[in-house]
């Protein structure tokens, strides 16, 4: 691997890393950068692979969580409700992702074009929705903002 190729995947780890965790898709703006830069990859494998690191940050940020439930799964249902509906929620991605697999690596894999469409159309309805949903004002007091700035920072969890 060559200076120009290490450099290329810096630029993609680095538009990984800053799309990830924002609601537009880092699978299709790596897809277009490596498309524009001529970089190549075995399958799209490295394209793919690259998520790697942000999957792998969600466990360690969760680890505690995930083992928590999975020590808690045989007896209690709070914690099998989780699960299963994790699972339900997941089935029918894979279910489509396996029927459509083909067509997933071939067509819109492979098509900046599909890709571009892809993410203009997601990004419409993402603003549709914001714009349909009203958001119910809460009055606040001076008291309250403590226990919210809580709430917002710890993720929901009471004190």
């Amino acid at each position: 691997m060559d200076l120009h190729q290490l450099l290329e995947a810096a630029l993609l780890g680095v538009v990984e890393g800053l799309t990830e965790f924002l609601p537009v898709s880092s699978t299709g703006h790596i897809l277009l950068l490596g498309h524009f830069l001529g970089f190549e990859s075995a399958g799209k494998s490295f394209e793919v692979l690259i998520q790697l690191g942000a999957i792998l940050a969600i466990l360690a940020v969760y680890s505690g969580k995930l083992i928590n439930i999975a020590i808690r799964l045989p007896h209690d249902p709070t914690a099998r409700r989780f699960v299963i509906g994790v699972l339900v929620a997941f089935l029918p991605a894979a279910v489509i992702g396996a029927a459509l697999h083909g067509f997933i690596k071939t067509v819109l894999f492979e098509s900046p074009m599909t890709i571009c469409v892809a993410l203009i159309v997601g990004g419409l309805v993402l603003l549709w929705v914001d714009m349909r949903h009203q958001p119910q004002s809460i009055p606040v007091g001076a008291t309250d903002g403590p226990a919210h700035g809580w709430t917002g920072a710890t993720g929901g969890r009471r004190l």
